[in-house]
Order: C-alpha cells, then structure tokens, then sequence
C-alpha cells in the first residue's frame, strides 16, 4: 500500500493578519481573495492553507513522517506575523492510501459478499465499488486497484484494507 496523501490540521489560536502577509515573501504564499478566501503557504513538503480565523490545514504529505517537519517549517515561516508560542500542533484528519489487489476484481460479486451493507455500486455512474467501513472508505475497481480514504492512522488502514483483501480473493 501506497500513501498519496495526509491532511492535517490545527489552530493558531489568533487571526492571521493578512495585510501583513507580503513581509513573507512572494515566493513564500500566494493569497487571492477573488478566488479564495484561505491563504496557501508553499512548504517543501506539501501545502498549507491558513485562514483569518487562524485555523489551517497541511496537505500533501506523503509520510507521517513529514508532518512534524512540515509543521515546524510551516511555524517558521508564519512566525514574522503569528505568536508561534500560542499554535497548537496539528492532527492527522484524513491519510489516503492506494492499493493493488493483485487481481481482477468481479465488482457484482464483490457486492454481494459483502451483503450489500455500506456498499454502493452504480456501475453507470462511477466504474467502481463504494465500500464505507467503520473508520474509513474504499473505492474499488474491477482493476484490482483500490482507493482508501479517511483514515487518521495507519494501523486501522492497514487492518481495514486487509479484511478487505482477504474478502475480495475469497470470492475472485
């Protein structure tokens, strides 16, 4: 299993002031109101977006392992214009993850091994199987490829496309 992307998010626990955000530098943001009302900050690894509310979110990440950097770099870099000592650290809200099965997936049969609970199949409205489990969603295709989303951890991840890998040989 591959990840493609973390989100995460926090608050600064202030307003941002967005009058001051050309002292970070034009290569630092990019703000248009007219198109968006949130800022995004360019980070090495992935983007932010902060908003007058002082709430944000880092996106596309690709290892858990960045969200620390990401953070600190992101704090650096508001620090000119923030109290850095008032922001609370963010939380993973959602890790997406692809997955290979392997194997051609017969989707009809898929649907009803899995009794029709949390599944949705409309072949002539999206090519593949919607799978909503306890703690996230999977969509997957007669490919064997599978999308999983809206996860805050790896382990109920892994766990979860597991059952489903297992599920989905059982009946191929």
């Amino acid at each position: 299993m591959k990840i493609v992307n973390i989100v995460c998010s926090g608050d600064l626990h202030q307003p941002v002031p967005f009058q001051r955000l050309p002292e970070l530098g034009p290569e630092t943001y990019t703000y248009d109101p007219k198109v968006y009302h949130g800022a995004y900050v360019l980070l090495s690894r992935g983007k932010a977006t902060v908003y007058r509310s002082g709430k944000y979110i880092i996106y596309g990440l690709k290892s858990l392992d960045e969200v620390g950097p990401s953070y600190e770099e992101f704090l650096a870099l508001l620090s000119p214009i923030i109290d850095p000592s008032l922001v609370s650290p963010p939380r993973v809200q959602n890790i997406v993850g692809m997955d290979d099965i392997g194997t051609e997936v017969p989707l009809t049969r898929l649907v009803v091994a899995l009794q029709m609970e949390h599944v949705e199949y409309e072949p002539e409205q999206f090519p593949g199987v919607i799978y909503r489990g306890e703690r996230g969603t999977a969509l997957i295709f007669s490919s064997g490829k599978v999308v999983l989303a809206g996860f805050r951890d790896l382990d109920s991840m892994e766990a979860f496309a597991s059952g489903l890998r297992e599920t989905i040989r059982a009946i191929a």
